[in-house]
């Protein structure tokens, strides 16, 4: 009976977790409601977060930044690549572009409350800065990349899912390829899980 239960569970947690990343990417592509253009004029790098499993195995780092827009002097808490101030911006911190570095990007509530708390400290020493978006929320340069990550994660989960099932009723038959196939894609199934759930 425990065993039974057992199951169940991991099977509703599993469906929730796919759910999640099927529902999260097409809202993320579809959400024009928190799309946001900015040209900006300057930006500077305020935080870097660092992740890794159990405070041992790096799993990558989260650069944040804050862009101050060109006509209005609004300012923006931005979440991109650790190459995007340095293609985008000299050394002064100004643009390298005379009209500006032009993004799409889309709003997001920051959900880490350690990161919040910290980005905000940094935020508010910027003096006489305004926040459009207040300093809860910041622009996700990558959101379409992300998006199609998880899609990506959600496919390649359901398609192991049934080649699981399929390896267990014919275990017996299987070809070694199939299995080998089958651990080399669960590893990639995980790799892309870190970068997404991070």
């Amino acid at each position: 009976m425990k065993g039974k239960i057992g199951k169940i569970f991991a099977i509703v947690i599993f469906s929730g977790f796919l759910l999640y990343q099927l529902v999260s990417g097409i809202a993320d592509l579809t959400n024009r409601k928190d799309l946001h253009t900015v040209r900006l004029a300057a930006a500077v790098e305020v935080l870097q977060v660092e992740h890794s499993i159990n405070g041992l195995i790096p799993i990558g780092t989260d650069y944040y930044y804050i862009g101050i827009e060109v006509d209005s002097e609004d300012a923006y808490l931005i979440h991109a690549s650790r190459s995007w101030l340095k293609k985008n911006f000299g050394s002064d911190r100004m643009s390298l572009r005379t009209d500006g570095v032009k993004i799409t990007a889309l709003a997001k509530k920051i959900s880490d409350y350690k990161v919040a708390d910290e980005l905000y400290d940094r935020a508010v020493q910027i003096e006489g800065a305004e926040y459009p978006l207040g300093t809860g929320y910041c622009l996700e340069v990558s959101y379409r990349l992300m998006a199609f990550l998880k899609l990506a994660l959600f496919v390649l989960s359901l398609g192991l899912l049934l080649s699981g099932v399929y390896l267990v009723r014919k275990k017996d038959t299987i070809n070694k390829k199939f299995t080998l196939f089958f651990v080399g894609a669960l590893c990639a199934a995980l790799v892309l899980m870190l970068v997404v759930i991070r």
